[in-house]
């Protein structure tokens, strides 16, 4: 069965393990990749995204691969993105649409219900696929698929979820090859996770709702592939891409310390390339700085979120303290590893007192970067009720965040933008590079009152300040996809131009297992 992914703007893990998944199974995988030229979360600008719209070119791609089964991993930050090209595809190819990913498993009924997918994946996909793949020809038996929801007219069947994978180190290794193929300038960097699931239960994050409800009673929440098998699969990629760093993407890298200590003795002899973790302050100490140290870690981030520790407790369902982020960034910067810290602005019960107070706090105690977003209200997350609870959202507001085609990214503003805060957040831009007593200063006078709102140029001036970006992953393959794709697409442009071909979109309709006509 032939298997085309449909992915945007960066590489997709999500779709590196389906994809390994199918191939073990004997079913063939290609990628089209939109690569979003200024219609991403970091850089939005109406008339240049529909100029350097990839529409036309994935249906083309789409026409050569010849698909049975196409597959949206998506997040719901994307899902915009995807509705409207799926929609497109429609228009074009009678094939199967799935939707995976973080959105469709929150809210499957209503992305069923706003988008052409015909069927929804829910949770962890590896097994679900295949079986999804091996049947794809029997809408009857697909739809009776664990993890799986599926149309039926206007019914929409729900299938239960099957157990959580137990032990990761069952699964293939991720494809590369999948995204390394049409992205080869982020073969430098290489993306590994070495866990599923997550040891906390933020009130704004997915994970607490695939642990209270998606997954309860079906397994282990937190599991960890063993040092050895992380390890198997770092040492055969540096010998096929040689990357010179590596970032983990786990949800807390250092969660577990005797893992850690097992790890690190491997990575030091057989990788010990530069790489990059998200840690929790609570999980760190002088030993564990000593491990990230004498490893080769040179940037850690940290969640801060808030510095209001009772609205932490209690909003946001976190236990750390002021004193521990305080020294947590002192022990990364006695260390040399950049310290990232986290920040949400627009959270219930936050108010201009809080945002001040993390002005002053980060003047003292200057961690390399701070990366400060407007909340963004995920589907079905606790924190929505809590908002609803404290009138900062209606039911109707809800109902939007669910349906998901109108939000906005946390980098973009979040759901919520208030101007004060914004300020603020302006502020904090620029804080780490002037002079403390100044700061202090311009605190004094509440300078922040009269600031301009950069929206989402906030996030970029902040990288931007970076004095160390030597293996800024995101930063560099975001200047390398943009550079590599606007050519890719003005090429596009001439050779049409110059051949008088007209757009493919719309023009037939392509019938499973049958070659189209171009």
């Amino acid at each position: 069965m032939n298997v085309v992914f449909i992915s945007s703007a960066c590489e997709t893990l999500a779709i590196e393990y389906l994809s390994a998944a199918l191939k073990k199974a004997g079913h063939t995988c290609h990628l089209c990749f939109d690569p979003q030229l200024f219609n991403d979360t970091f850089l939005f600008n109406k008339y240049l995204s529909r100029i350097f719209d990839y529409s036309d070119m994935i249906i083309e791609e789409l026409r050569s691969y010849n698909p049975d089964l196409i597959a949206f991993s998506v997040v719901s930050d994307n899902f915009p993105w995807a509705a409207r090209l799926a929609a497109e595809i429609k228009g074009v190819f009678d094939v199967p649409i799935v939707f995976g990913g973080v959105h469709p498993t929150s809210v499957p009924e209503y992305v069923l219900q706003y988008s052409e997918a015909d069927y929804v994946l829910i949770g962890e996909g590896e097994d679900a696929i295949v079986d999804l793949a091996d049947h794809i020809a029997n809408s009857s038996i697909c739809r009776t698929i664990p993890n799986v929801w599926a149309k039926a007219g206007k019914e929409i069947i729900q299938n239960d979820v099957r157990p959580l994978i137990e032990n990761l180190d069952v699964l293939p290794f991720p494809d590369k090859e999948i995204f390394y193929e049409k992205l080869p300038h982020i073969r430098d960097s290489y993306i590994s996770l070495s866990s599923r699931g997550c040891v906390n239960k933020c009130t704004f994050c997915n994970n607490s709702l695939y642990k209270d409800k998606i997954y309860k009673g079906k397994g282990r929440f937190f599991r960890r592939r063993s040092p050895q098998n992380v390890l198997a699969e770092l040492i055969e990629a540096k010998k096929k891409y040689n990357y010179k760093a590596i970032h983990f993407w786990d949800e807390i890298f250092i969660s577990d310390r005797m893992w850690l200590n097992d790890f690190m003795e491997g990575y030091r002899k057989h990788i010990n390339v530069p790489y990059t973790c998200c840690i929790h302050v609570n999980f760190i100490d002088d030993e564990v700085a000593d491990l990230l140290q004498h490893s080769n870690c040179w940037q850690a981030i940290m969640g801060v979120q808030s510095l209001n520790e009772e609205l932490k407790r209690t909003i946001l369902n976190r236990r750390e303290t002021n004193e521990r982020v305080k020294n947590a960034i002192t022990l990364l910067r006695r260390r040399g590893i950049m310290a990232i810290c986290e920040n949400m602005l627009g959270l219930p019960t936050q108010d201009e007192q809080d945002v001040v107070n993390m002005l002053s706090f980060y003047n003292e105690t200057r961690p390399n970067r701070l990366s400060v977003y407007f909340l963004r209200y995920y589907p079905r997350t606790k924190i929505i009720d809590i908002a609803l609870e404290h009138n900062m959202l209606t039911p109707e507001d809800v109902e939007q965040i669910n349906i998901g085609m109108q939000a906005r990214s946390f980098i973009q503003g979040g759901t919520l933008n208030e101007k004060g805060f914004a300020r603020i957040q302006s502020f904090l831009v620029f804080l780490l590079v002037l002079p403390k007593r100044l700061n202090r200063f311009l605190i004094k006078i509440k300078l922040y009152k009269i600031l301009p709102n950069l929206g989402m140029l906030a996030h970029s001036f902040a990288r931007l300040l970076d004095r160390n970006k030597q293996y800024d992953v995101d930063a560099d393959r975001f200047v390398r996809r943009y550079r590599a794709f606007t050519a890719k697409k003005i090429g596009y442009f001439c050779k049409r131009f110059f051949s008088g071909n007209k757009n493919h979109v719309g023009e037939e309709v392509h019938k499973p297992g049958t070659s189209p006509k171009l």
